[in-house]
């Protein structure tokens, strides 16, 4: 398996703050219901599940029922449609496909002329390594459910994605996993041969869950990469040869690069603004679990004095307490739920001083014991 050394950088988690008026953040942050209403995006995505499924003999009615989303409007250019949705119809999805291959029968159709600006932005690079850095940065103008990371080595250069319980995604069960990190390798493939060219195949394609019995599984895994995949890996990644990234983009323009860069800038900017500021306290502390950063660093990051920040979230009817007690029981009970880890291991990755404060925080949170909520989650309160 290749290695690397350096983290290039990293998206927040997919299911990103929402715009709205100030008020006590929701109990559940990872529900559609708390945390997704906003901000909104063209349909694109779910006109494809839509066709896919639609290849199958599911009618779009079908798909659609009970996710608010109106299936004639599906190619709409006026028409918007929340990242709650386009899960929700995933989910839906996935309980009407009963095959395999559904996120790379998705994958392959997301070309890069459907993400807008976002993908003429890594279109006009002029080069991988600029493409690859933009399609980082301004990752959250696709409407992502699953965040990306990108990792340079030595001799390779690899995008990264996330084990199940790093995606705290309400009722993510190991088949929708399977589907969402397959989706999301089989559109980075599509794109980056849209970018590059079709000669751009990954040198290695790793996953992290077994090898399929079905041998004709297996098959359509190669056929799709260009190369056999390896199960059983410890993550979910695809590699290049970091020669490749100084190559240039088949469409690279310079001008066109710079254009689309800034008007992604400010399409990134508006779109993370309208958040409310503790949901932004939220996702930073999001971002590296296990070393979760100080009020003073979260302050620099967001541009302002840990005093404003303390007097501003007070406002909106919470604390950096608060939200560092959110994450820690957020993450406690995906772990519980979604890990065979033991309490000491999610104690130390939570950041407790050992097991015993980690049961008595987790029992204050919840009204169970850790072992309790691990055999019956609908115990916590």
């Amino acid at each position: 398996m290749p290695q690397h050394r350096t983290m290039s950088a990293s998206t927040a988690l997919a299911h990103r703050p929402a715009p709205e008026p100030a008020a006590p953040p929701a109990d559940d942050w990872s529900s559609p219901e708390a945390g997704w209403a906003e901000p909104l995006y063209p349909p694109t995505k779910i006109d494809v599940v839509a066709q896919v499924l639609a290849g199958v003999g599911v009618p779009k009615a079908e798909l659609l029922a009970g996710t608010g989303v109106d299936g004639g409007r599906l190619q709409d250019a006026d028409y918007r449609t929340s990242t709650a949705q386009l899960y929700a119809v995933l989910r839906r999805a996935v309980q009407l496909h009963h095959g395999p291959g559904l996120g790379r029968r998705i994958g392959t159709r997301l070309r890069v002329t459907a993400y807008g600006l976002y993908g003429y932005a890594l279109l006009s690079a002029p080069t991988m390594r600029a493409a690859m850095e933009r399609a980082t940065r301004f990752h959250a103008l696709a409407n992502p459910l699953v965040p990306i990371r990108g990792v340079v080595g030595t001799d390779s250069v690899a995008w990264q994605f996330p084990a199940r319980h790093e995606l705290l995604l309400p009722e993510l069960d190991d088949r929708l996993y399977r589907v969402l990190i397959e989706l999301q390798m089989t559109t980075h493939h599509t794109l980056s041969q849209d970018v590059m060219g079709t000669w751009c195949h990954p040198a290695f394609v790793g996953l992290s869950w077994p090898r399929p019995a079905e041998s004709g599984e297996v098959d359509a895994w190669a056929a799709c990469f260009g190369v056999a995949a390896s199960f059983a890996q410890p993550r979910c990644e695809l590699s290049y040869p970091a020669a490749w990234l100084e190559r240039t983009p088949q469409l690279a323009n310079v001008i066109t690069a710079a254009q689309t860069s800034r008007e992604c800038a400010r399409l990134l900017g508006s779109l993370e603004g309208g958040a409310s500021l503790a949901r932004r306290v939220y996702r930073e502390l999001m971002h590296t679990p296990g070393r979760f950063p100080g009020i003073e660093s979260i302050a620099a990051t967001l541009g302002m004095t840990s005093r404003t920040l303390r007097r501003r979230l007070q406002a909106e009817g919470t604390s950096y307490a608060d939200m560092l007690t959110r994450v820690r029981r957020a993450l406690a009970e995906d772990y519980l739920r979604g890990t065979r880890m033991s309490v000491d291991d999610i104690a130390a990755a939570l950041a407790f001083s050992d097991g015993r404060s980690f049961r008595q925080a987790f029992a204050r949170w919840t009204g169970c014991s850790p072992s309790e909520f691990r055999r019956a989650p609908a115990c916590a309160g």
